[in-house]
């Protein structure tokens, strides 16, 4: 049987591109993993890709048996495709930044796009806002094979998709249902107030019934420093927190989980990344 899709989210380099992610994904002896296309706090797009850079990346990938279509690529953290004040600027801005990362995508190779819904004080005009939002994504790259992923959130603040009910509105919303689906984050749904350590499998049961277990395309894997339904959002090291290493080893190997690309968003910076190997290695064993 082969071993559960997992990795981390690393980066992606001007200079490396693609090839580098692989290389750092290789370095924690990762199977999935994730990155940013482009400028993780901005809207502006300073590079194109680098053909050259592509090919000897997958190259790489298929020596050490990683498919790069596992690698999950995250939307700016800047985007909010809820947003309804005024002239909507932002909503424009994120719409055509996600294009952007898309396109860049299709030139790549790769899938999965993960994105948080955004925020918005009315929740039902964020909701369709978002939806309007990604309708209009899929539509100016019809010809593209890339996933939109909506992100389960936490009930923080003005979020939206910070429950099932919401997430399922959104892609209820969505024209074309073959390229949207969820990403669901283990810290987000907890400290939103799913029991994933003493009841995964009724939280999978009620995702299940809410918007359909074939549309949980991707996970982000993270410990949590809060109690669960929090509200907050502050990722922990694995086995540090309050959901605990056997509650996401159980997540991870999951029969329904384990082949759906994984990537940690644990707090290691980038002089520390391969510290992941540790927690790729204790959530495999």
């Amino acid at each position: 049987m082969k071993k559960p899709l997992l990795g981390a989210h690393v980066s992606f380099l001007k200079d490396t591109q693609l090839l580098g992610t692989i290389e750092m994904l290789k370095e924690i002896n990762a199977t999935s993993g994730a990155m940013y296309i482009s400028n993780s706090r901005g809207y502006k797009k300073t590079f194109e890709i680098d053909d050259k850079q592509t090919e000897l990346a997958f190259a790489l990938a298929k020596d050490i048996n990683i498919d790069p279509r596992n690698i999950i690529v995250h939307a700016p953290m800047v985007g909010n495709l809820a947003n309804i004040e005024f002239e909507k600027q932002t909503w424009i801005l994120t719409v055509e930044s996600y294009i952007k990362d898309l396109q860049k995508m299709h030139q790549v190779g790769l899938k999965y796009y993960n994105f948080h819904p955004g925020s918005a004080k009315d929740q039902e005009l964020g909701i369709k806002q978002c939806a309007k939002g990604i309708n209009k994504i899929l539509a100016a790259t019809a010809t593209h094979k890339t996933v939109l992923l909506i992100e389960t959130m936490m009930t923080k603040g003005n979020f939206i998709g910070k429950n099932f009910a919401q997430i399922k509105e959104i892609i209820s919303l969505v024209k074309d249902q073959t390229r949207i689906g969820v990403c669901l984050d283990t810290c987000h749904v907890w400290d939103g107030g799913y029991d994933i350590k003493t009841d995964l499998e009724g939280v999978l049961n009620s995702f299940d019934k809410e918007i359909g277990l074939k549309n949980l395309k991707a996970m982000h894997i993270n410990d949590s420093k809060n109690v669960l339904g929090s509200g907050k959002d502050r990722h922990e090291l694995i086995g540090q927190g309050y959901i605990g290493l056997d509650a996401l080893k159980a997540i991870v190997n999951h029969e329904q989980l384990r082949m759906l690309p994984k990537a940690l968003e644990t707090p290691y910076g980038k002089d520390d990344y391969r510290k992941w190997s540790l927690e790729i290695e204790m959530l495999l064993e």
